[in-house]
């Protein structure tokens, strides 16, 4: 969902996203009275995490080409009957 009111809508700037991200916590939490500076804390981290998210470079271990190696297969071979004694 990437309407207008999203904190995830790339034309808002960053206080325009925490405020809107910050509001949904709000709500989802009950609207409680006294918690709008964690609130606010909450969503800066969740932006700066999204924003970092965004920016960094995959580590090199993802960045590797290398194709799976085949799968080994081995003969089966079908179980002899046991001869009664």
């Amino acid at each position: 969902m990437n309407d207008t009111n999203s904190p995830e809508n790339p034309k808002l700037n960053r206080d325009e996203r925490i405020s809107l991200l910050a509001y949904q916590i709000w709500e989802e939490e009950g609207r409680p009275d006294g918690r709008d500076e964690v609130h606010w804390y909450l969503a800066c981290q969740m932006v700066d995490a999204e924003d970092d998210a965004e920016t960094e470079p995959l580590p090199e271990w993802l960045n590797r080409q290398e194709q799976a190696p085949a799968p080994a297969t081995a003969e089966v071979q079908p179980l002899k009957k046991k001869s009664a004694a």
